[in-house]
């Protein structure tokens, strides 16, 4: 209607940027990039030749007996590297930090480092300020964090009175850290900079139009990235996409032979696919100091293999303080590692997204934790709850605030895709389910590797637990699904398993 741009006296209009069509030129330059890039790099990312090694290169830093085979082969690898990186083995604190710093000991090398996420940028960079690795933050002073701002372009260039001493600058500094948004968003940074490495970390939540354009990056016939090296977990949560399974269905032959089978896999899981078994270019890391070794054991063998070890890092091998003692819901984190409740379904639900059974549950849990880690009680890392639903979130807060605990309204409560990356000593799973068709959301992301079905929601939400991990459901109707039934049988002949009358 024509009328809505008439304005009345006192009126004002808003203008915003509009995003989503700034992302999409974004992505359509990126898929230009690609297809005018040099023969060599098409031909490398569509897996039209193979990756090329030169085993004369050499280590020039000392990064322990447990990383430097990893870091010899990275370093000898020519065109690129996937490290596979299951929940708690450091692939950012070791697999990211070792390659940049061997990397930074060669002259003349600069490095670009990406994740997806502005969180995961700002991690990369604490690492860097802890490190004393002096670098340049790719983004605006909205989207990182406090500590990482003077180290934005803005900051670093505060100082700067003419165009040569901004050139200059910019070429001196030799790591640069941004989300794959921004730096597509500033690809004029490339006509100023050559790196002789990208590392993007998170890659397996990279789509293929959000990074094939950033690694054949051009001038001319001259890459402006020479080597990359992936660093992800295509066992933990995918990218975000809309379409689904029929929609993203590749049927070109040609695409299909490049291994470009599905529009939603990542760039990471469709080279981890043709190279997983060349440790040349592809390996695991396999050591993990984050979950006690009871807490790993069912992920371990169901997803991983039996591939992970502990370190073993003290909490790892700790024993439960009252294992022998028959369980309870008040003696729970007492007298186990894992539990599972289960939960009579409601009879009249009000909403199939609100179980407030459940959120009761969670709540007495909730308290037994703190009471149990006081005074050192941390909402930040002491204690997380996750739940699949934002209605459930709400009736969790509520349960909890009942028992007039303000240590307990701070703690994280959210859903598996925003606690990945994140860990805690205890973590509450709720499942809140209580209709059939509900178990496809919650096996959303599940899919088959040989004989084995790995449910990547359930992955990250189990392995976000260091000490205790509780889990609330329905049995019957949870068990309606091979995963999970496997994770209640387990529990159940490990002794941690309850039902609530």
């Amino acid at each position: 209607n024509v009328k809505v741009f008439f304005m009345q006296k006192g009126d004002l209009w808003c203008i915003e940027h509009d995003y989503f069509e700034a992302s999409s030129t974004s992505l359509m330059r990126s898929l230009y990039t690609f297809l005018s890039a040099p023969k060599d790099r098409r031909d490398l990312i569509l897996s039209q030749r193979s990756p090329q090694i030169d085993e004369s290169r050499q280590l020039r830093g000392d990064y322990g007996e447990q990383f430097n085979g990893l870091s010899l082969s990275v370093k000898q690898a020519r065109d690129f590297f996937l490290i596979v990186g299951p929940p708690g083995t450091g692939k950012t604190s070791f697999g990211m930090l070792n390659t940049l710093k061997d990397e930074l000991l060669e002259p003349d090398s600069s490095v670009l480092l990406l994740s997806y996420t502005n969180r995961a940028v700002d991690e990369i960079c604490s690492k860097l300020i802890h490190e004393g690795i002096d670098f340049i933050r790719v983004g605006g002073a909205l989207s990182c964090s406090e500590e990482c701002k003077p180290y934005l372009l803005e900051s670093k260039v505060s100082g700067v009175t003419n165009k040569n001493e901004m050139r200059e600058l910019l070429r001196s500094v030799r790591v640069y850290a941004g989300t794959t948004s921004s730096v597509n968003s500033h690809a004029e940074l490339f006509k100023l900079k050559h790196f002789t490495l990208a590392i993007v970390d998170e890659a397996s939540q990279i789509l293929e139009p959000h990074i094939i354009g950033l690694l054949s990056a051009h001038d001319g016939e001259r890459l402006c990235i020479d080597k990359f090296v992936f660093i992800g977990d295509h066992k933990q949560l995918p990218a975000v996409v809309q379409q689904d399974e029929e929609e993203s269905s590749v049927s070109n032959d040609l695409l299909s032979a490049a291994g470009l089978s599905d529009c939603r896999l990542s760039l990471f899981e469709r080279l981890y696919r043709q190279h997983k078994d060349n440790p040349q270019v592809c390996q695991m890391l396999t050591r993990h100091g984050r979950m006690h070794q009871d807490i790993a054991d069912f992920p371990n063998k169901v997803f991983y293999h039996n591939r992970l070890q502990v370190v073993p890092l003290p909490h790892q091998v700790k024993p439960v303080a009252s294992a022998s003692s028959a369980l309870s819901l008040d003696n729970l984190l007492e007298s186990t590692r894992v539990a599972f409740i289960d939960v009579p379904l409601s009879e009249s639900p009000l909403s199939d997204r609100v179980n407030a059974v459940e959120a009761d549950i969670i709540a007495r849990v909730a308290v037994s934790a703190y009471r149990k880690y006081s005074p050192s009680f941390d909402a930040n890392e002491t204690l997380g709850v996750i739940v699949p639903y934002r209605n459930q979130i709400a009736a969790v807060r509520t349960a909890l605030a009942k028992y007039g605990i303000p240590e307990l309204m701070n703690i994280g409560i959210d859903t598996v895709e925003r606690y990945q990356g994140s860990q805690r000593k205890v973590v509450i799973y709720g499942f809140t389910i209580q209709q059939r068709h509900q178990l496809n959301f919650l096996c959303s992301h599940t899919f088959q590797e040989g004989d084995a079905l790995i449910d990547r929601k359930l992955n990250v939400a189990m392995t976000r637990a260091m000490e205790h991990l509780v889990l609330v459901g329905n049995a019957p109707l949870l068990s309606e699904s091979p995963v999970f039934h496997r994770l209640i049988e387990y529990v159940r002949e490990s002794g941690g398993y309850l039902s609530y009358e």
